[in-house]
């Protein structure tokens, strides 16, 4: 982390957008990644049971710093951290260390999401409703003494992406939920939500009724364990072995009516949600290059190659400056949009055709460029930067991950068309899938 009194800390992180609440937390999460997982990130990935390394780091970051009840409203125990901008620096030193330590803690925040906006800023009634009675059954066992973990249940087999694409509206969604009485009954499965199989809470993303478009969406909470929920194994990735990735499977299960909410309303929600990790996630990707980059620089000033540190060739003082660079206008860029977030009253609110098309244009950016600069940095590496042991390898495997959540930079380009002319990129119309609202 760099030293806070120091005048590159403070063009960094200038105050125009870093408070010193903002900061205080920033040098908390700085100083747990270096003093936690650090000393372990070669030995993470190695981790496959969670119980040695991963767990025991988890629960220090979320129950002992209390990271895990940080989107739960004051009025239910939480800590009610709402700030953009204090969240991505939160990320960015986390990601920092581990990307994958860093992403089960963002998304627990982002299970929360939804019924906190809903408790603390829906002007419908029934969706203040629904927020308070999510809260007031679940929050309890997030603000207590024991590590837990939310999933925000959306991606499925069939169509991934395509529910993260909103011009779909929700269209493309094939776990069904239907209610009987007062219960909600969901079948269907879901695919690579993060914290998937741990979750102690989820919120699942369903549809209804295609034909009836967004009257038919629905945000349900469903804890676990709980009857009919069942998940496969564990995906093996290259990296992230932190951040668990199994299918889940809903076979005729069913929760209490107040447990979920349908129609615009919801899917205004799911809107909103489905924007705020956009700072979040660029934060992760920033760290990411960070932490690249301190290996980075430590090896080429020991190493020596044709009589003289590595540093001292000016074709790798290109490459290590190069990646300076970016650092500085990532992060300039991704504390910008955090700020422009906090402030929807100044900007717009987060689901605007300008502010989506300003979200992922940073964000697809930062995160594909970042990968890129990753690897002409191996360049310099040579066998040490892809060997374990050498820290190098482990930003390596983590920043491809990081550019393909959100949708990926694809649709994230995509999106930042629709600011200047109408790109159709629905799943619907000629030649494509026919759309079942107007069959």
């Amino acid at each position: 982390m760099l030293d806070q009194t120091s005048q590159w800390y403070k063009l960094q992180y200038p105050e125009c957008f870093v408070n010193e609440e903002a900061r205080m937390i920033q040098k908390t999460m700085a100083d747990f990644t270096d003093n936690e997982i650090m000393p372990v990130r070669d030995k993470i990935d190695d981790d496959l049971t969670h119980e040695k390394i991963i767990t025991p780091i988890l629960k220090k970051l979320q129950v002992d710093l209390g990271c895990q009840k940080n989107m739960i409203p004051k009025e239910f125990g939480g800590n009610e951290m709402l700030s953009i901008v204090t969240g991505a620096l939160k990320q960015e030193q986390i990601g920092r260390g581990d990307y994958g330590i860093s992403m089960h803690s963002a998304v627990t925040d982002w299970c929360w999401t939804p019924a906190t906006l809903a408790y603390l800023t829906a002007p419908s009634q029934e969706a203040k409703a629904w927020g308070k009675a999510v809260l007031a059954k679940f929050a309890p066992a997030f603000t207590d003494n024991e590590l837990r973990a939310g999933c925000f249940n959306m991606s499925e087999p069939e169509s991934a992406a395509d529910i993260e694409n909103l011009t779909n509206e929700g269209k493309t969604i094939r776990v069904r939920a239907k209610l009987q009485g007062n219960e909600w009954v969901i079948n269907g499965n879901k695919f690579w939500a993060s914290n998937a199989g741990v979750a102690d809470l989820n919120c699942v993303i369903c549809n209804m009724d295609p034909k009836l478009g967004k009257d038919a969406f629905a945000l349900i909470y469903v804890p676990e364990p709980w009857p009919g929920v069942s998940h496969g194994k564990p995906e093996v990735k290259c990296g992230m072995q932190a951040d668990r990735n199994n299918a889940t499977y809903f076979d005729n299960v069913r929760v209490p009516k107040e447990w979920g909410l349908q129609g615009p309303v919801a899917w205004q929600l799911f809107e909103t949600a489905s924007a705020a990790p956009f700072p979040l996630n660029t934060g992760h990707m920033v760290g990411i290059l960070q932490g690249a980059f301190d290996v980075l620089l430590d090896y080429t000033g020991q190493r020596v190659a044709g009589g003289r540190k590595i540093n001292q060739h000016l074709d790798a003082a290109m490459i290590i400056g190069e990646i300076a660079s970016f650092i500085t206008v990532a992060r300039t860029s991704f504390l910008e949009l955090a700020y422009e977030f906090d402030h929807p009253e100044i900007y717009g609110d987060w689901t605007t055709t300008s502010m989506v098309a300003k979200a992922h244009a940073v964000h697809s950016m930062i995160t594909r460029t970042a990968s890129d600069l990753i690897l002409k940095g191996m360049e310099l590496m040579g066998c040490y930067g892809y060997t374990r042991a050498n820290l190098y390898e482990k930003y390596y495997r983590d920043a491809p991950v990081a550019k393909l959540v959100m949708g990926g930079s694809h649709l994230g380009y995509f999106a930042v068309c629709r600011q200047f002319y109408d790109l159709d990129y629905s799943s619907f119309g000629p030649g494509k899938l026919a759309d079942p609202t107007k069959s």
